[in-house]
């Protein structure tokens, strides 16, 4: 299983996500990491838990259509070793080169439920974005062809929250063998993630476990190694 950190950036730097309510998202706390500028706190995180895969919601794309894509090369040229899911709201970065590590994360959020017919997003990691419902023109996951490898179940509603994973979404979608879902929203603890487990889920997604160091990197090492041996 991959415990994937989340980084959230709005006006340049990482705020706190609570419950996908926007216009209040504060920036994350000064003392955490003596710094707000995501590539001072990547760095920390890289250096304290050295994950497989970092995860970033780019609000400033997702809200505002606005992207710095220097941020993006000066992380992605800085990081070779790391893997960056990167949501920026289907909105093109403009890379200096093709970064062997960049993923990009087509969101359920920003689709008009047209764009997997054109092949475009194929091989992009997919987000199916709930708050409440669906959030989406149309539901993607019901279109034969949106049929990406690994998807990201995120529920808006329990992210930065003391909500618990929402269990209905989980056994709604974890069920083809053929995907790799992934949970975020309501990860607040050890047990959550091996709840998440239990249900089939390849990764969870993490943020206020991270930023207050309640997880160890050993818990990530591990969890890294047994996915390899299962993959073996």
């Amino acid at each position: 299983m991959d415990i994937i950190p989340v980084i959230d950036i709005l006006n340049n730097q990482v705020v706190r996500a609570i419950k996908g309510d926007r216009d209040n998202y504060q920036s994350i706390n000064h003392k955490l990491y003596n710094s707000t500028d995501p590539r001072d706190i990547i760095d920390q995180i890289v250096k304290r838990y050295s994950p497989k895969i970092l995860y970033i919601a780019d609000l400033d794309a997702i809200i505002h259509n606005t992207i710095d894509p220097k941020i993006y090369n000066d992380i992605l040229s800085s990081f070779p070793k790391t893997k960056f899911w990167i949501d920026s709201g289907l909105k093109e970065i403009k890379l200096k080169k093709k970064y062997r590590n960049y993923y990009p994360v087509f969101c359920s959020e920003k689709s008009k439920g047209y764009e997997f017919s054109s092949n475009k997003f194929n091989n992009c990691v997919c987000s199916f974005d709930f708050m409440g419902k669906y959030i989406g023109e149309k539901p993607i996951y019901r279109q034969q062809k949106a049929s990406p490898s690994k998807i990201i179940l995120m529920d808006l509603l329990q992210v930065g929250s003391k909500n618990n994973i929402n269990y209905k979404l989980a056994r709604r979608f974890i069920r083809n063998n053929n995907q790799d879902y992934y949970i975020a929203g309501g990860i607040k603890s050890i047990f959550d993630i091996k709840r998440a487990k239990y249900f089939g889920a390849s990764g969870v997604l993490v943020s206020t476990m991270i930023h207050q160091n309640k997880i160890t990197k050993y818990m990530i090492q591990k969890e890294k190694t047994s996915s390899k041996n299962r993959a073996g």
